[in-house]
């Protein structure tokens, strides 16, 4: 919901974002899974120790660029590196999303994202071992008529500390606990 409201704003379009599923997966199955060139944004999860990453679908990538410089977000086919200047467009996107991030997970830690450098080659962006569990949450996004999967790939390693806030039976009892107050 945090995305769908600051992207909307953003681009002065109407943007649907919601979670198409969470899957577990290795490093190396989720690398070899991006197209090259891709959109990555490596992020910092502060205070958790590693990082992130987010991939965002060139189909959306370049339709928010078209937005944000004027366009009308038509669909394009386009698969190639983005140009410093788009990198520097997509660098303030991705805050406004990682600032998002951050609401939607202030009941489990106080994390602070940090987008550490956009990156176009899945083989030089390498967070963790290739053997290393992740957790794949697969974000459905349609802006405009545009449609398109924004991947956050967030390794076991990074989540360990939290694993048992993000039990159903932590959320049951923060909720039961809110009511009672």
């Amino acid at each position: 919901r945090f995305v769908t409201t600051s992207l909307s704003a953003q681009l002065r379009a109407l943007v649907h974002v919601h979670v198409a599923s969470v899957d577990q997966l290795t490093y190396e199955e989720f690398v070899k899974s991006l197209p090259n060139p891709s959109t990555l944004a490596i992020v910092e999860m502060q205070p958790l120790e590693g990082s992130s990453v987010f991939e965002i679908d060139p189909s959306i990538v370049f339709t928010i660029i078209d937005r944000i410089l004027g366009g009308k977000g038509y669909s394009t086919n386009l698969s190639r590196e983005l140009t410093d200047i788009e990198i520097s467009v997509m660098e303030r996107i991705v805050q406004k999303i990682l600032a998002s991030l951050r609401e939607s997970w202030a009941n489990v830690v106080d994390l602070k994202p940090k987008l550490d450098k956009i990156e176009a080659n899945p083989q030089f962006v390498q967070i963790v071992p290739p053997n290393d569990m992740v957790v794949l949450v697969t974000l459905e996004t349609k802006v405009s008529e545009v449609e398109g999967m924004i991947n956050l790939c967030i390794p076991y390693i990074v989540l360990e500390p939290i694993v048992n806030k993000l039990s159903a039976q932590f959320w049951y009892s923060s909720i039961r606990k809110l009511s009672t107050e």
